[in-house]
C-alpha cells in the first residue's frame, strides 16, 4: 500500500510539474519606434535653428529612443546654446551627450534622447589613422518596461577618409556583436550600404532600410543614414520610413519600428 501511495505522489508531481512546464508563458514582443536624425549642427537650410522643429517631429511621431549627430553644445556659431538640454527640456526626453571635439568654445558630437530611464551612457573613441575629424560611437543602456533593457548606439561615420571610415565600421561591429543586452545602432554611416568601408556592418548587421527607394542624403540622392540590428538578434521591422524634412536639415530623419523579445 506504501509504494503504491509513493507512486501515486510520483506521478501527481510529475502531471503538476509537466503541466506547468507545458503552459510556460512565452516572452511577450516588445514593439520600440527609433529615430535617427543629423540635424546640421542644430541649423536648418535657411541658416536658422531647427530645434523646435526637431521636437516638433519628435512629438508627432513619438519615438522611443532617438539617435542624433552634430549636436553643438556651448559653440559660438549656435549662440553658445546646450542644444541637447533645449531638446531635452521641449520634448521631456531624458538626453545624454558625447563630445567627439571642442569647437568655438564648445563643444561638438553626439547626443540621445530617451521617453525611458537611461541607466548608464559609454563613450567610445573611434579609429582616425588619417587624422581627419575624430570620431565617437556612445550607447545609452535603456531600461523599458516589464524590467526590460535595450542598449541604443548612436554614431557619425568619417566621410572623408574610407579607411577611417572602414576600421570605424569594424570597431563598431567589434564593440557591439557580443552585446549582454540586445542592440540598436543608427547614425550617418557616411555611405551607402554597397561600399566596401561598411563591410563589417552588412556582413553581421541587418539593414533597417535594405531594399528601400528613400534617400536620407537629398544633396546626393543617397540612403547614408541607418539603424542596424545584429542578424542573430530577435529584432523585426515593423516599419520603415524616411520623412520628408526638405528644409530641416540636409539629412532626413529615419524612423523605425520594431519587435523583439528578450
Amino acid at each position: 500500500m506504501r509504494a503504491f501511495s509513493y507512486l501515486f505522489l510520483w506521478m501527481l508531481g510529475w502531471f503538476v510539474g509537466g503541466s506547468a512546464y507545458a503552459q510556460k508563458p512565452k516572452p511577450t514582443p516588445v514593439t520600440l519606434k527609433v529615430m535617427t536624425f543629423n540635424i546640421h549642427h542644430g541649423e536648418n537650410t535657411l541658416g536658422k535653428t531647427n530645434l523646435t522643429r526637431v521636437v516638433e517631429l519628435i512629438k508627432k511621431h513619438k519615438p522611443d529612443l532617438v539617435a542624433l549627430q552634430e549636436i553643438d553644445s556651448g559653440a559660438v556659431r549656435s549662440g553658445k546654446l546646450n542644444q541637447m538640454r533645449i531638446l531635452s527640456l521641449l520634448s521631456g526626453y531624458e538626453e545624454a551627450f558625447g563630445k567627439t571635439i571642442d569647437f568655438q568654445g564648445g563643444k561638438y558630437g553626439l547626443g540621445i534622447l530617451s521617453a525611458h530611464p537611461i541607466e548608464a551612457v559609454q563613450r567610445l573613441k573611434l579609429p582616425n589613422p588619417d587624422s581627419t575629424e575624430p570620431r565617437l560611437l556612445m550607447c545609452a543602456l535603456i531600461e523599458l518596461p516589464n524590467n526590460k533593457y535595450v542598449r541604443f548606439c548612436t554614431t557619425h561615420l568619417d566621410h572623408r577618409s574610407p579607411l577611417n571610415r572602414g576600421l570605424q565600421a569594424a570597431v563598431i561591429n567589434e564593440n557591439l556583436q557580443n552585446s549582454l543586452y540586445p542592440v540598436i545602432v543608427g547614425g550617418d554611416f557616411n555611405a551607402t550600404a554597397e561600399d566596401h568601408t561598411l563591410e563589417a556592418m552588412t556582413k553581421y548587421w541587418n539593414d533597417a532600410g535594405a531594399n528601400t527607394p528613400w534617400a536620407t542624403y537629398p544633396g546626393t540622392g543617397k540612403r547614408i543614414d541607418y539603424f542596424w540590428t545584429h542578424k542573430e538578434s530577435t529584432f523585426k521591422v515593423l516599419d520603415y520610413v524616411v520623412l520628408y524634412e526638405p528644409t530641416t536639415s540636409d539629412h532626413q530623419p529615419v524612423i523605425v519600428t520594431y519587435s523583439f523579445e528578450k
